[in-house]
């Protein structure tokens, strides 16, 4: 879901960076992340496996989730939050396990204890799904190529735009942007960004981190984040529908907050500020 007004270059040498950084980091896909603390913390019920934390996503999603492959993950923002809250539940591994997005939202049970998927809280969504205190604040983020000019809404109204599925993104184009071509929905990031990388849209609307994401680690070719739209999102890890395990989770998540753990992890993989992308009024 990215280009700000920074150089192409310098965003996938700094991603090249932090991959670097995480692979070092980052131990066995099934082995908690080190931390500065001693675990402590509530003893969760119904795991998928016994003494280990199953955590969903759908692959790729960097910087959030470096890797393609769910056995030899590196890194990644809620990698090592997953990984942390583990530990902090006394829980000696971590595994992950894929979950498409599209089906997430909708309400589909997921085969794991916990899912993270850079999913935005909304009110329909917590009806079929159980959403955790936030841990990630987004915006919607116009991912095009280099030189794509939206300064304004009259712009993005003239542009032939892609979504995911199922995506705050796609609904903002819709009822927000309402362009003058039809939208193109797309059952995954990947489709939309090898559409765009063909011609076959101008732009793609995605939350901010995830298109900065995107363009720092080459997705699209000659691409950027050009704009974005202030919607204040959140984001929430899903649980299925009734798991006992939703307030346990959330003392962690909070206690975490406020020990700045969001905030290393943020500069750790991002560096720079989402906010510095222009907003589009």
């Amino acid at each position: 879901m990215v280009v700000s007004r920074r150089g192409r270059g310098a965003l996938l040498i700094l991603f090249a960076a932090v991959a670097l950084v995480a692979a070092g980091c980052g131990g066995d896909n099934n082995q908690s992340s080190g931390s500065t603390q001693q675990a402590s913390g509530p003893t969760l019920k119904d795991l998928v496996t016994s003494g280990t934390l199953t955590v969903g996503t759908e692959l790729p999603a960097p910087p959030f989730w470096i890797g393609n492959d769910y056995d030899s993950i590196t890194g990644g923002y809620e990698v090592d939050l997953a990984k942390e809250i583990g530990k902090r539940l006394n829980l000696a591994n971590v595994k992950f396990v894929e979950m498409p997005f599209a089906g997430l939202v909708a309400g589909q049970k997921c085969k794991c204890d916990i899912d993270f998927s850079q999913v935005t809280i909304t009110d329909e969504r917590a009806k079929v799904v159980e959403f955790t205190a936030p841990y990630f604040e987004a915006n919607q983020g116009i991912l095009a190529k280099k030189g794509t000019s939206v300064a304004s809404m009259a712009d993005a109204k003239k542009l032939r735009w892609g979504a995911q599925t199922n995506t705050t993104g796609a609904a903002y184009i819709t009822d927000n942007i309402k362009p003058s071509s039809e939208p193109k929905i797309y059952n995954t990031t990947v489709d939309a960004f090898t559409a765009l990388n063909a011609g076959q849209l101008d732009a793609v609307l995605l939350d901010t981190p995830i298109v900065l994401g995107a363009v720092k680690a080459g997705q699209i070719k000659d691409g950027a984040v050009v704009g974005q739209f202030k919607t204040g999102e959140e984001y929430g890890a899903v649980l299925n529908k009734g798991s006992p395990n939703l307030d346990a989770i959330n003392q962690v998540i909070d206690s975490l907050k406020s020990a700045g753990f969001m905030d290393q992890l943020f500069k750790k993989y991002f560096g720079a500020d989402p906010t510095s992308v222009p907003f589009i009024s």
